[in-house]
């Protein structure tokens, strides 16, 4: 999995861009912002496999559960809705909202929202 700490943020904000592959991989990312001493992370698209696409999978449930489970503020940012499944697309319009993840369409709007106290 490829990480690192976004530069000129406050709070530090570890970013995921590739590698995750399963549910689990979340822990990884748990341990990552506690070594940068850091509650705030960045998630794109691009890191997530197909199957987090698909609701039916559980993937992105169990993943982001694990997440919010260890605090984290969590920072999604994903395409046009479009490029999704309907379900998904219904779930990325409640997770615009969210108070501990959020959607984005811009990676600046979700760092913008990171880095907010």
């Amino acid at each position: 999995m490829e990480y690192w700490v976004v530069p000129h943020t406050s709070p530090p904000v570890v970013e995921c861009r590739t590698g995750v592959n399963e549910p689990a991989n979340a822990l990884d990312l748990i341990a990552a912002c506690a070594q940068h001493d850091t509650d705030r992370l960045l998630l794109l698209s691009t890191a997530l496999p197909p199957a987090f696409f698909e609701l039916r999978t559980r993937f992105a449930g169990d993943f982001i559960q694990k997440l919010i489970n260890y605090r984290l503020r969590v920072g999604g940012v994903f395409e046009s809705d479009d490029a999704y499944p309907e379900r998904f697309r219904e779930y990325l319009l409640e997770a615009r909202h969210g108070p501990q993840f959020r959607a984005f369409s811009s990676r600046e709007d979700a760092l913008q929202w990171l880095c907010a106290r």
